[in-house]
């Protein structure tokens, strides 16, 4: 069957075409040249932060932050038992243990209380993922004076009060993927209002050199870079921001009118959050997630499971000290269906009557379920 409607996609206009056309133009397309710079700054303003490093992509920024603050092997960084797998990956990357931790039924994002009964001597830092599209609970976080990494991957446009999400914690970081609201394609960048870490990270991220001395390597560094290219798109994307988001916001809304009538449920909300639309989110329960998997391939649609708990995977299993109920629970029941800026009324549309209303009525769906 051929895909109708994809999960997401890119949208891409005149500026991001002009841009990169100018970056090809001037010959600086690797790791070096004027837009990697603007793009920083560009984002450093958005993210109301005082430095941002552009690197190759959100993975990366974590492997670097992680680095840059010294963790390595012996040390333990607590993660979120429901995320995507690259934080726990990141710490491994470095040397470290992932410690898995439950997420709160109030935002499914890390529960603080949890995470502070996983605390022990070895704990070096906390990575806490706004959890699609959630900002966490930053001030019950900092009460456990462990660093906090935010992981903002997934919430461009989110903010909690007047703060948007990528302004909290020591360092944050993002993702500019291509399924991400605001993308470069691949790339990420680390945020923070610490100069020595922002320096440390820039260094880690350039072989260990510095600018000012080419060759002369001050530490075992790795080529993290984003390349002018790449940035050139991102920076265009960057100027779109408020268009990007408030779109993907529009998609959202339009589900959840449809989804509410048809019994599905909705991620939670904490009271002051404005959370973003990464990629929309129905809450049902497992039998029927796995019908709306079913109809969507049947008919075109990319309807996913979300991702399942990291100590559902082999190589996590044995990360997570003490029970998981919630992220089981949420990772067991929760789909995602097709998010873009650009997506149709008539494609969300499709969406409803192919996939939503026959789930919702229990009609069977062909074919065997794929996660």
């Amino acid at each position: 069957m051929t895909t109708l409607v994809p999960l997401s996609r890119p949208s891409l206009g005149p500026r991001e075409q002009a841009y990169v056309q100018d970056a090809l133009a001037s010959g600086w397309v690797s790791g070096t040249g004027p837009y990697v710079e603007r793009f920083e700054a560009a984002l450093a303003e958005r993210l109301c932060r005082s430095h941002v490093v552009a690197v190759s992509s959100g993975t990366t920024a974590l492997e670097l932050t992680l680095a840059a603050l010294g963790v390595g092997p012996g040390d333990e960084v607590i993660v979120p038992a429901l995320t995507f797998a690259a934080p726990a990956a990141a710490v491994l990357t470095v040397g470290a243990t992932p410690v898995l931790c439950d997420v709160s039924p109030a935002d499914w994002t890390l529960d603080p209380v949890a995470a502070g009964e996983l605390i022990t001597t070895h704990t070096r830092a906390v990575i806490a993922v706004d959890v699609l599209g959630h900002p966490c609970d930053y001030p019950a976080l900092a009460r456990l004076g462990l660093p906090v990494i935010e992981d903002a991957a997934q919430a461009h446009g989110a903010a909690v009060g007047d703060a948007p999400a990528g302004s909290f914690g020591l360092a944050s970081v993002f993702s500019f993927h291509v399924n991400k609201a605001v993308t470069s394609g691949e790339g990420g960048c680390v945020a923070t209002d610490d100069a020595e870490l922002a320096a440390r990270v820039r260094l880690l991220a350039h072989h260990g050199m510095t600018p000012q001395r080419p060759y002369v390597h001050e530490v075992a560094g790795r080529n993290g870079r984003m390349t002018n290219l790449t940035a050139a798109l991102g920076l265009a994307q960057v100027e779109r921001w408020e268009e990007l988001v408030a779109a993907r916001r529009r998609v959202g809304e339009r589900y959840t009118a449809h989804a509410d009538g048809l019994g599905f449920g909705r991620r939670p909300v904490r009271p002051g959050v404005r959370a973003s639309c990464w990629l929309h989110t129905v809450a049902t329960d497992p039998g029927t997630r796995e019908r709306l998997v079913r109809l969507g391939r049947a008919s075109g649609v990319d309807v996913r499971g979300i991702w399942p708990a990291l100590p559902e995977l082999a190589l996590y299993r044995d990360r997570a000290p003490r029970p998981w109920p919630v992220a089981a629970a949420v990772s067991r029941s929760c789909a995602w269906l097709p998010t873009s800026a650009d997506l149709t009324d008539e494609e969300i549309d499709r969406v409803v009557h192919a996939v939503l209303r026959p789930a919702a009525s229990g009609d069977p769906a062909p074919g065997p379920a794929v996660r």
